[in-house]
């Protein structure tokens, strides 16, 4: 069949080279019933090559405002002199006559004055005799506005919508009030002027841009959401200042800035939603420099968007999360999705009061409760992240708090016994948010049935496994975390979100045998969130790092000893390989490189789209190689320097590159730098492209692996595989059966898994022999990892005992069973495929659309053909 070019690639379509969001603020309200959040979003602009925040030559266009507000003209003749960014070689002299952008009744010469600069249009800022900038937001409507538009036209032109115009979701902003009583922000004065006035009439005497020069185009990333209108927010001119010109550095005082517009009235803009973006425009406005600063976007997601799964939870009851979709959250919010448009973002989300909403944020939410049936959740970050990092959830479930947050004294204390300054960024630049304790505030979320089962089995391990993150890598980037368990159609073990972290029932084992699933999360708060890939294509930075930490993190958490730590290391890297080895025999060659582009954009030469290599192709998500292979590439390093200096140098990566994006490059470049010893012995960073990181394959160093001669839990396993093959042997004897002693040694779960791994090697096992393997280890009854390979021991030799074992395993571990379809397919047993039907009759309903495609794929081969013949 022809492939499309990009077929499996996802587009990114968001202009991030003209424009960048700065700030988001969701206003938004879950509805369960009809199973979409509605309500705005505002974003928070700045033209992509403008200076810096804060410099001391900074212009925000603001011609843009009288072409579409028609400003009246202040009976003025007050002269002053500016430079202008776009030209600073000329020297204006601006009039503030025809030219002064302000409301000729609201006009106060203690404000500032905006105007524009006659040679190139751009926005030139000077203050007149400036007082105190207090600011006063009292004559701002909290409960929504009036709108002065009306028609009925399909083209999304902004004035001509729709009639009956929605009004402003309006959430409660106690947020904003108390931080003015509490004296954290001024006030607006009243009569504050304002860039963008729909109240003016007239038309400014002001030159218009070329008509045949293109009109500019905001683009957002988006799908599947319903765009009810799009306008400029009407920006007081001091409040503009506080949010555009203030390098100060105070975020909290910013967010609260940034809150204040919420209620702010607008203008409407120009808009068309396509398959995979919003275009938002306004007339005249031909660059990104004269586009709005301040949009809102009023909206409703829709119910078919994979960035939100609608399901019940294990009770029964409605719930809503972010699964981490193969598009993000474009189908919760509108945003910028290339990893370059770094932004922070605040959020008041209502719910049905007896509700929690959990969401990434520095801190816990500000609750505001209400006689509406309503309640808000307010959420702020102050560290620039992706917005494809953002997560939230809503649902009803019972909390238990693991550890609460360490006194000031203690924080203090624990930042003093660092031996360097953990931040090396210049000028107190850096955003993020460390928490210096080695134990994170941190709560459990679980519906109700289960949180008992969660305490049990996290609440030991979890403030260990902080402790020991702690350690090794430093301060936590994030200053508290919520784990919640989502329902049973998650289709992964776990997702790292700031502050919040996604986990899988399948986790629940019951021995705590499956913890290090956690330390693998926690290990993402660095690698993933704290240190982001510029290239998405390069998930080793993140998975990678993550597994090769998760060891060194768990065996410190579980006080192993040094010689216990590298036994448990090997055999966990023996298990590892022969997955690595399976997955490269299943998988197609160019998701088993590391670096697929090279470090280069993919980007289409004819249409200039930006694309994510493999971003919409199913088999990427069920593919670990990018985990393993990156997790080996790790481990070969270490090895030769040594585990603890390697372990120094990621340390050093950690404080070098914190806040930042990263290429493969850097790690290297800081490798070679810290070791030049490793170049005399011949290996260099294109060396390491070539072996590991853009070629297909198992690299050439790991033809083979085996643990040390001494490691003593591998060698037990050696003893047990073999005496069960002489057991097998016995149990296959057609005459008289040879009395066999079936008396096992206790083995570790671990153990037991390559064992199962080593037995499902041999061609055939008697029945006698798998009804004495369950019967001594319980093999039904253990964690999944274990289930899961007995499950494929029952389904390769049919053994009809175990079949009630797969159908358990494809209901309830469904973040694991799209394997075990497979395995049930490949069996060629009517018996076992009508067990994998029902059970993907069962679940399908609520399983995620990639897993739904694949195993539909896998279970109706001849429909899904016939269907693509079509």
């Amino acid at each position: 069949m022809h492939r499309m070019p990009h077929e499996k690639d996802l587009p990114l379509l968001a202009n991030t080279n003209d424009i960048l969001v700065k700030h988001y603020i969701l206003d938004l309200t879950c509805d369960f019933e009809n199973k979409m959040f509605s309500g705005s979003i505002l974003l928070f602009l700045q033209a992509a090559g403008s200076l810096k925040q804060g410099s001391e030559v900074q212009t925000f266009a603001v011609l843009r405002d009288a072409q579409v507000c028609g400003m009246s003209k202040p009976d003025l003749n007050i002269e002053v002199t500016s430079s202008c960014v776009k030209c600073p070689t000329v020297t204006h002299t601006i009039s503030t006559g025809s030219e002064m952008l302000v409301n000729n009744s609201n006009y106060d010469l203690s404000m500032e004055s905006v105007s524009a600069c006659k040679k190139c249009h751009l926005g030139v800022q000077k203050t007149l005799n400036q007082n105190d900038d207090g600011l006063d937001y009292s004559n701002q409507s909290k409960e929504g506005r009036d709108t002065p538009y009306a028609a009925d036209n399909k083209v999304n032109t902004g004035f001509s919508t729709f009639q009956n115009f929605p009004p402003h979701n309006s959430v409660a902003s106690s947020v904003n009030d108390t931080a003015i009583e509490n004296g954290q922000m001024d006030t607006i004065e009243k009569n504050t002027p304002c860039i963008c006035d729909n109240n003016s009439s007239g038309n400014a005497d002001i030159k218009l841009p070329d008509s045949t020069e293109e009109v500019f185009h905001f683009i957002l990333d988006c799908c599947a959401i319903t765009v009810h209108f799009v306008e400029e927010v009407s920006l007081p001119l001091n409040l503009f200042n506080k949010i555009f010109m203030d390098s100060s550095g105070d975020w909290q005082s910013t967010n609260n800035y940034y809150a204040a517009c919420r209620n702010l009235s607008g203008i409407a803009l120009n808009y068309r939603v396509e398959d995979w973006c919003l275009k938002i425009w306004k007339d005249a406005i031909c660059t990104a420099d004269s586009f709005p600063k301040v949009i809102r976007v009023n909206y409703h997601s829709n119910q078919e968007g994979a960035s939100l799964k609608w399901v019940k939870d294990q009770d029964g009851r409605p719930c809503v999360f972010t699964p981490a979709a193969w598009i993000n959250n474009r189908s919760l919010y509108p945003c910028q999705e290339p990893p370059v448009a770094m932004a922070t973002w605040q959020a008041f989300i209502q719910a049905p009061n007896d509700a929690v909403v959990l969401m990434s944020g520095d801190q816990a939410a500000i609750v505001t409760e209400s006689e509406t049936g309503l309640n808000t959740y307010y959420y702020q970050t102050s560290m620039p992240l992706p917005s494809s990092t953002m997560a939230i959830a809503v649902g009803y479930w019972d909390c238990a708090e693991i550890s609460g947050p360490a006194t000031t004294g203690d924080l203090d204390a624990y930042r003093q016994e660092l031996k360097i300054p953990w931040c090396g960024h210049e000028n107190n630049t850096c955003r993020v948010n460390y928490y210096y304790h080695p134990v994170l505030p941190c709560r459990l979320f679980a519906p109700k049935s289960l949180l008992p089962k969660v305490v049990a089995e996290f609440k030991e391990y979890l403030p260990r496994c902080f402790a020991s993150a702690y350690k090794l890598l430093g301060p936590h980037p994030f200053s508290r975390i919520d784990l919640l368990i989502v329902p049973s159609s998650f289709a992964s073990l776990g997702l790292a979100s700031p502050n919040i972290i996604f986990l899988s029932q399948t986790l629940l084992a019951g021995d705590g045998s499956l913890c290090i699933r956690l330390a693998h999360e926690i290990s993402h708060s660095w690698f993933g969130l704290l240190i982001g890939s510029w290239d998405w294509a390069e998930e080793w930075l993140s998975e990678g790092f993550a597994t090769y930490m998760e060891d060194s993190i768990h065996a410190l958490a579980m006080s192993w000893t040094q010689k216990q730590q590298q036994d448990h290391s090997e055999l966990r890297a023996l298990l590892r390989y022969k997955t690595l080895k399976a997955e490269l025999l299943n998988t197609e060659e160019e998701l088993q490189m590391l670096r697929p582009n090279q470090g280069k954009e993919l980007r289409d030469q004819e249409t200039s789209v930006l694309y994510v290599k493999n971003g919409m192709n199913p088999e990427k998500a069920f593919t670990q190689v990018h985990y393993l292979k990156g997790y080996f590439l790790l481990r070969y390093l270490s090895g030769m320097v040594g585990v603890s200096r390697f372990d120094q140098l990621i340390r050093d990566y950690v404080r070098l590159y914190h806040g930042k994006l990263v290429f493969s490059q850097e790690i290297f470049a800081l490798l070679f730098k810290t070791f030049p010893e490793l170049s005399v012995q011949g290996l260099t960073t294109e060396r390491i492209y070539s072996e590991w990181l853009d070629y297909p394959g198992m690299p050439k160093v790991m033809d083979d692996y085996s643990p040390n001669n001494d490691n003593i839990v591998y060698t037990e396993v050696l003893q047990e595989v073999q005496k069960w093959k002489t057991i097998n042997k016995a149990n296959a004897r057609k005459k008289k059966r040879i009395k066999v002693d079936v008396t096992s040694i206790d083995l570790e779960p671990d153990q037991l898994v390559l064992l199962l791994e080593y037995l499902l090697e041999e061609e055939t096992l008697a029945t006698r022999t798998l009804t004495q393997l369950n019967n001594t280890y319980h093999l039904s009854n253990k964690n999944a990892d274990i289930l899961h390979r007995w499950c494929e021991l029952v389904t390769k030799h049919q053994y009809s005992n175990g079949y009630m074992d797969v159908r358990h395993f494809l209901v309830n571990h469904q973040a694991m069973g799209i394997y075990m379809y497979g395995e049930c397919v490949l069996s060629a047993s009517p018996e076992l495929r009508k067990i994998a039907e029902e059970c993907f009759e069962t679940t399908s309903q609520d399983m995620d659309p990639g897993v739904y495609k694949t195993v539909h794929a896998m279970l109706f081969v001849e429909e899904c053909e016939a269907e693509a013949m079509k």
